[in-house]
């Protein structure tokens, strides 16, 4: 069968012809804002031609031909996600709370677990898996910029486990693997991939992994199942096996700019001649009951800002929830604090310098210090000996130290870059 046959299983022949061509149009980009780090106000003083996104908040579309984010120190100070406009909407509209305990099962590059991390103001815990050991450290990278403390990042295969977390999880994003022709516009190799036997196989897999998330729900629970693909067969249909096999229930979704199978009104569709995005599907699955929260407390014996200190080797980590994480294969638990050294003094990383919210000596640097900084040089400033939490226009940049004549270098190598 091939890809247009398909479609009509749920479009019009007008509808299919839309979409199409929406699919010949150029791409659009958007940026969502880490607002413990820079407010809207802020921003658009400094990009002024972006436009607020339609639906998320704290984000915006951009013209990727006048603003090249990914090269900005704004960027690189962990200001903002670069994420496509579509992706932004699955997490966004689960409702997750502060102190939520949220289960992200296929995590990579991480944009949805970062995206539930800011909406919960980092508090309570996200558990972000990925099946991929490799593609947990794009989620890592991430995460660290954004300097985000309440994730704790996972390789695992969840078929394997599943069963050992019933009724656990508050709320679960399932952006489950696909054939990607939601993708086609942005990437012309999905197009060239697709197959219908390969819509078939994904679809397989998809009612398993949301099977498996069902399971590991809390009674009053939601689960945001979405893909990027405009199958049916993948989206409506797994949601159908779903509530056949389980007392599942769900939520409906209704903006102007989503479209809905009218035979089987199960999620929406986000299609491009209707949204400045690619094509994704969401659904909103809730488990009937009511959802039991424990309360969280902030200990007044906190080590580093945290509850909880964990030491593996020579490093140290932090976390503010307790999980019983025996089971998992963790790749990120918490914050890395930073490396215990030879003289029990801390070699303090990158994440934590850009997580941490009270440091004992601070310094404010210039652009143009934070530029020398950037691309690894020293900074010729005269301070008394002892460490320093660098920071631009009230924005953590590193921690380093002085020895009395300049402030040391301590930015990772590979994160090193003349910006302009």
């Amino acid at each position: 069968m091939d890809f247009i046959k398909h479609l009509e299983r749920y479009l019009t022949k007008e509808e299919i012809t839309k979409l199409l061509d929406s699919l010949k149009k150029e791409d659009k980009h958007a940026v969502l804002l880490n607002i413990n780090k820079m407010d809207e106000k802020t921003f658009l003083s400094i990009y002024p031609n972006c436009l607020p996104h339609p639906i998320v908040k704290n984000a915006f579309l951009y013209d990727k031909n006048e603003y090249d984010l990914g090269k900005s120190i704004y960027y690189a100070l962990g200001c903002f996600y670069l994420q496509e406009p579509s992706a932004m909407l699955p997490s966004y509209l689960l409702d997750v709370k502060e102190n939520d305990l949220v289960l992200d099962m296929c995590a990579a590059p991480g944009g949805k677990t970062i995206q539930a991390s800011l909406k919960m103001n980092d508090k309570g815990l996200i558990i972000s898996n990925d099946l991929s050991r490799s593609r947990c450290e794009a989620i890592i990278e991430n995460v660290e910029r954004m300097g985000l403390g309440n994730i704790v990042i996972i390789n695992n295969d969840f078929s394997k486990i599943y069963k050992n977390y019933p009724l656990t999880f508050d709320k679960i994003i399932l952006d489950a693997p696909c054939s990607g022709s939601g993708m086609f516009r942005k990437d012309k190799k999905m197009e060239e991939d697709w197959s219908y036997a390969k819509v078939l196989k994904f679809s397989s897999i998809q009612k398993e992994l949301l099977l498996m998330a069902y399971y590991m729900l809390k009674p009053g629970g939601i689960i945001s199942y979405s893909t990027c693909s405009f199958s049916y067969e993948e989206d409506e249909e797994v949601v159908s096996y779903l509530l056949a096999n389980s007392d599942a229930e769900i939520i409906d979704i209704n903006h102007p700019l989503f479209y809905k199978n009218k035979n089987k009104p199960l999620g929406v569709h986000i299609f491009s001649f209707l949204f400045k995005g690619e094509g994704h599907y969401i659904c909103l699955i809730k488990k009937p009951g009511t959802l039991s929260k424990k309360e969280n407390k902030v200990s007044d014996k906190q080590k580093y800002g945290f509850n909880y200190v964990y030491c593996f080797g020579d490093y140290l980590f932090g976390l503010n929830e307790d999980f019983n994480f025996k089971g998992f294969n963790i790749v990120r638990l918490g914050v890395k604090i930073g490396e215990m050294m030879k003289n029990k003094e801390i070699k303090y990383d990158l994440h934590y310098a850009h997580q941490v919210k009270h440091f004992d000596q601070e310094l404010e640097i210039s652009k143009e210090q934070l530029l020398t900084y950037l691309s690894g040089n020293v900074l010729d400033i005269k301070k008394d000996k002892g460490l320093y939490l660098l920071k631009f226009n009230n924005i953590n940049v590193d921690i380093s130290n002085s020895d009395g004549r300049v402030i040391k270098n301590h930015y990772p190598k590979g994160l090193r870059r003349n910006f302009k």
